[in-house]
């Protein structure tokens, strides 16, 4: 078994171990979507193109939750217990070992922006009378687009828990939440044809987080080991 399995493994058995994030994140993934929902119904007066697109804007923010919300203690937990002055000794490059937890974060966290997902289709469609579920588009977005953009929050979240120290981790977790709905609101304002869901808006956006993804790769390619003990606790 290679070592990225073995690493993402474990902390999709950590993540899924740690009820209180489970809770928080049932909690959101079924409250927020159903009150949002109501929301769509009421302004897409029908149109099943803008209902999608409403649904794909709600989605991929609390996607990006979520990969926060399960990468909060990932890669701090270590520097909480000690633990990481033994990661460190190991064989294992910090990259690696970047990758295998953003990897064992991202699973969890995207299943459960489905389930986030198809609550909110369920909502909407049981107010509408419209199916949308079955929209090409909003497959796409959930199947691509999401994944993507929730493996970059979680990527880069990740990056500056392994830099940074505890106290900064801290207040720039949040920061970088509203960030990266910031960039999505932007993104999503300059495509062709405005927020709505379209090829060029899920282009723009599947590139935009690819590019995220790349950048938090190399970050995390950049940190040394004594930045992180200087770090410890």
């Amino acid at each position: 078994m290679s070592t990225f399995r073995i690493i993402a493994g474990r902390e999709m058995k950590l993540a899924l171990r740690n009820r209180s994030v489970i809770i928080t994140a049932l909690i959101f993934a079924v409250w927020f979507p159903v009150m949002s929902g109501v929301g769509i119904a009421s302004g897409a007066g029908g149109d099943a193109a803008v209902i999608a697109g409403g649904i794909a804007a709600i989605v991929l923010p609390v996607g990006v939750f979520m990969g926060y919300l399960f990468c909060a203690d990932a890669f701090l937990r270590e520097k909480r217990d000690g633990t990481i002055e033994t990661l460190l000794c190991t064989p294992v490059s910090l990259r690696h070992l970047w990758e295998g937890k953003v990897a064992g974060v991202t699973v969890p966290a995207y299943l459960t922006t489905l389930l986030s997902a198809a609550v909110t289709i369920t909502a909407v469609s049981t107010l509408t009378g419209i199916q949308v579920g079955v929209e090409p588009l909003l497959i796409a977005h959930l199947a691509i687009v999401v994944p993507v953009w929730i493996a970059a929050a979680a990527g880069l979240i990740g990056a500056a828990q392994l830099a940074l120290g505890m106290r900064e981790n801290q207040i720039l977790g949040f920061v970088f939440i509203f960030g990266f709905i910031f960039i999505i609101i932007g993104l999503q304002g300059i495509a062709p044809g405005g927020a709505g869901i379209s090829p060029a808006t899920e282009g723009i956006l599947a590139a935009a987080g690819a590019a995220l993804l790349v950048l938090a790769r190399f970050i995390a390619g950049k940190v040394t080991r004594e930045r992180i003990v200087l770090t410890i606790p």
